[in-house]
């Protein structure tokens, strides 16, 4: 499964996210579901410190030339994409906190300093969450 994967809009309608192409920074592994943001105005895997979400991987980008452009869907703040939690989330569900990824591209639970993500529901357990995008880089 990709570390995001988009469910719905929250205000209706379900389209998929718009794609949009950029350059990618150069040394990067990336596969679709990742989540990025920009660094000097190039694509980057997302991780601790994740601070704004440009997107989500629209497609595999590994070892590519600096400047080589990527498609990404961009995250918007009213989407709601299905990922996995560090730890049990129930406790974290629609409380006042954004939350920060961890090196495995999971919401990490106990990281609320410098994250984008706002934990909206469970799934299927108490790891499988549905989050929100709270800062965006558009």
């Amino acid at each position: 499964m990709p570390a995001f994967m988009f469910v719905s809009s929250l205000g209706g309608g379900n389209l998929v996210p718009a794609i949009h192409k950029f350059p990618v920074a150069t040394g990067q592994t990336l596969k679709a579901g990742d989540p990025v943001k920009l660094s000097s105005g190039q694509v980057v895997k997302g991780g601790d410190g994740f601070g704004r979400c440009l997107g989500v991987m629209a497609q595999d980008a590994i070892g590519l030339t600096a400047g080589t452009k990527v498609e990404v869907y961009i995250v918007r703040p009213d989407q709601l994409w299905r990922c996995v939690a560090s730890a049990d989330a129930t406790s974290h569900v629609l409380i006042a906190r954004t939350y920060d990824l961890n090196a495995s591209l999971q919401v990490n639970v106990a990281d609320t300093t410098g994250g984008c993500l706002q934990i909206v529901q469970l799934g299927d357990s108490v790891t499988d969450i549905y989050a929100a995008f709270t800062a965006t880089e558009f």
